[in-house]
């Protein structure tokens, strides 16, 4: 059960919000999430095809990586609910936000009342600190990052986002796709635009793949800067600030 949660969570789209420093992608990472929001006896709110109710956590099974949460308190709500083919999580104990989704419910009876078990997500967003502000970068004249592979072959891919934390960067390069996270891309040039380049490190986080309406396999790569000095942070902010208020620019006014 284990290992099939670890290849599932190779392919499983984060929270479109949240940057994917954030994702606890181990089951017994997961667990130890879970677990705390049981032993805080905290809310969680799961929505689902258009419905939600809000609930506990009440036990925590690593071994069979699966949890169990309790009704709500619309009876329409709890028949419905083992209907839904995927739910999705949200809490915010103690301002820490936690946010997953995972695969249907199915009815139980725990300690003699109606409850619902329900399997591990692939992903957990459990977010301990301040969020990066994230900003799209150019679709037409897109920010490119190069660079070279431990064997000396190069690389060129699209940025798709761009934060202080990090990028998102987007390619159907069959290559690029197989990197796992945990893997580090040295010297990587970040070519910025109008704005210059940076020459950055950048460790892999989160890598997913989807197929395109056309039928092409394409590749995601959440990434977070190594180490960002002091002069880099600035440029990046300056980017970030410029490419916001363009984008809000364009925005219609009521």
């Amino acid at each position: 059960m284990i290992d099939d949660l670890l290849l599932d969570s190779d392919i499983a789209e984060p929270a479109s919000d949240i940057h994917p420093d954030f994702a606890q992608r181990h089951p017994l990472q997961i667990a130890v999430c879970l677990r705390k929001l049981v032993s805080g006896g905290d809310f969680v709110t799961a929505e689902f095809e258009g419905r939600q109710i809000v609930m506990q956590v009440l036990e925590v099974d690593s071994r069979n990586a699966r949890f169990i949460f309790d009704a709500g308190s619309v009876a329409a709500d709890n028949r419905a609910l083992p209907g839904a083919k995927q739910l999705t999580f949200r809490s915010l104990p103690g301002g820490i936000r936690v946010e997953f989704a995972t695969d249907a419910a199915k009815a139980v009876v725990f300690e003699g009342r109606l409850a619902f078990e329900a399997p591990f997500p692939a992903l957990l967003y459990y977010v301990q600190r301040r969020e990066y502000f994230r900003v799209q970068t150019p679709a037409l004249d897109p920010y490119v990052v190069s660079g070279r592979y431990a064997d000396g072959d190069s690389f060129k891919v699209e940025m798709q986002d761009l934060s202080l934390g990090g990028v998102a960067l987007r390619t159907a390069n069959a290559r690029f796709g197989t990197l796992d996270a945990g893997y580090v891309l040295r010297d990587v040039t970040l070519q910025l635009g109008d704005f210059g380049t940076l020459k950055l490190d950048l460790e892999i986080v989160a890598p997913r793949h989807f197929t395109s309406t056309g039928g092409e396999r394409r590749f995601v790569m959440g990434c977070r800067f190594a180490a960002l000095p002091g002069p880099a942070e600035r440029m990046l902010q300056r980017v970030i600030t410029q490419l916001e208020t363009r984008r809000q620019a364009l925005v219609p006014r009521e």
